[in-house]
């Protein structure tokens, strides 16, 4: 008789097990998705070259990106009407819009904004300028930093030292001549934030 209940209680016992084991993996699914990109690479543990091996995956064939770029120090990059290199604090400002278009290989990309259609140009000394039409000294290298920012350097012109000239905005929202800038400095580091449908609508 022990034996028979024995035989008749295993099969329910085992299927309970499954659904409790599959009850607790979906929980920590959705414990995952809430969880930051850095956060989520720490629980798995992923390797520096993995996590930016795919952040590259997209920069092939010619991507275009419509974005906001948030700076380390605080600021939204804006481009206005006259070519003005800025930042603004106002999320909402139609000159923090930015279309960043991939150009040719190994992140080589160009910047521009989507309202003023001025393009990002970094000059021989290092001075940011907006420009109406698309040159070499609109190619700017993306750079992924190990602090989950992005740097941007240009493609064309280096310091007297060969070391790289970058995009940046002061502490106070202004451009930084390009011989002052190091990719080590917040002033350097940026976010790519997505913007809303009606915001990459700008009139």
């Amino acid at each position: 008789m022990h034996k028979w209940m024995l035989k008749w209680k295993l099969p329910t016992l085992l299927s309970k097990l499954y659904l409790h084991i599959m009850f607790l993996l979906s929980g920590m699914c959705l414990a995952c998705s809430d969880r930051t990109p850095e956060q989520l690479a720490a629980i798995m543990n992923c390797s520096k070259h993995e996590r930016h091996t795919r952040n590259y995956d997209y920069m092939e064939g010619g991507d275009v990106r419509v974005r906001q770029l948030f700076s380390g120090t605080q600021w939204f990059l804006t481009i206005d009407d006259y070519g003005n290199i800025n930042g603004t604090q106002d999320p909402t400002n139609c000159y923090s819009i930015l279309e960043i278009r991939t150009v040719s290989e190994g992140g080589i990309l160009a910047i521009k904004g989507v309202k003023s259609q001025y393009y990002i140009s970094m000059n021989k000394t290092g001075v940011l300028q907006g420009k109406k039409t698309y040159n070499e000294n609109c190619n700017f290298k993306e750079v992924f930093l190990e602090n989950y920012f992005n740097a941007y350097s240009s493609a064309k012109w280096t310091k007297q030292n060969g070391k790289e000239m970058f995009i940046a905005l002061s502490q106070k929202g202004r451009p930084l001549k390009g011989r002052k800038t190091r990719k080590e400095n917040t002033s350097s580091h940026f976010i790519p934030m997505k913007c809303r449908e009606e915001d990459k609508r700008v009139e």
